[in-house]
């Protein structure tokens, strides 16, 4: 819970910043309504468009290390037994509730602290023994996981989604710059309201 103090500072700061805002407002409506060629040199020098295509290509790549998990399955498979057991044992048996929540109750709610231990340890249960599971049948069978990973490997690419996203949208500076003075206008009548609001409630 915040105290009354942490709530009043928070809200005096949000009262500064909106305050700085509102001049810079006032600075470009009146930029906007007298200067609205030097606005749109600025943006145009501003707005230079970054695409993140060649970083998307490099991301959308497929990956793949079965045969060389297949081809030292002995080993990976024991590596993989061995950490699942390690921590179906600490969660299971070594791990202390009562003392991480006296240790950890400064920080959070304790209501809060619980339900997020309790959501640790049965997750951690839970991947443990799946885990187990998985490298018991990688260790000694590792045949039986070959359709279930080739079913669950299906590539999925994400070339169509981001291409849609990789797109330039400047409908709102095209618009500004067809009505350069009359949202100047607007801009400056809001900005020298939100400025006086602003500055009465602080002083």
């Amino acid at each position: 819970m915040l105290t009354q103090s942490v709530k009043s500072l928070l809200w005096e700061d949000l009262a500064i910043f909106l305050l700085f805002s509102a001049i810079l407002g006032i600075l470009l409506g009146l930029l906007l309504i007298f200067k609205p060629g030097f606005v749109e040199r600025l943006n145009h020098s501003a707005n230079r468009w970054i695409s993140t295509r060649h970083i998307n290509r490099w991301l959308d790549r497929s990956i793949s290390i079965e045969q060389w998990i297949y081809h030292h399955y002995r080993a990976t498979g024991a590596i993989i037994v061995a950490g699942a057991s390690y921590i179906l044992v600490y969660f299971g048996m070594l791990f202390d509730r009562a003392y991480e929540l006296q240790r950890l109750s400064g920080r959070l709610p304790a209501r809060l602290l619980a339900s997020l231990l309790d959501a640790l340890v049965l997750g951690s249960l839970v991947g443990g023994t799946v885990a187990l599971i998985v490298g018991l049948f990688l260790w000694l069978r590792p045949s039986m996981l070959r359709g279930m990973e080739e079913q669950a490997n299906r590539w999925v690419s994400s070339r169509r989604a981001t291409k849609v996203l990789d797109v330039p949208h400047d409908e709102v500076d095209r618009y500004v710059a067809r009505h350069a003075q009359r949202v100047g206008w607007m801009l400056l009548v809001a900005s020298i309201y939100l400025f006086f609001l602003m500055f009465r409630w602080l002083v």
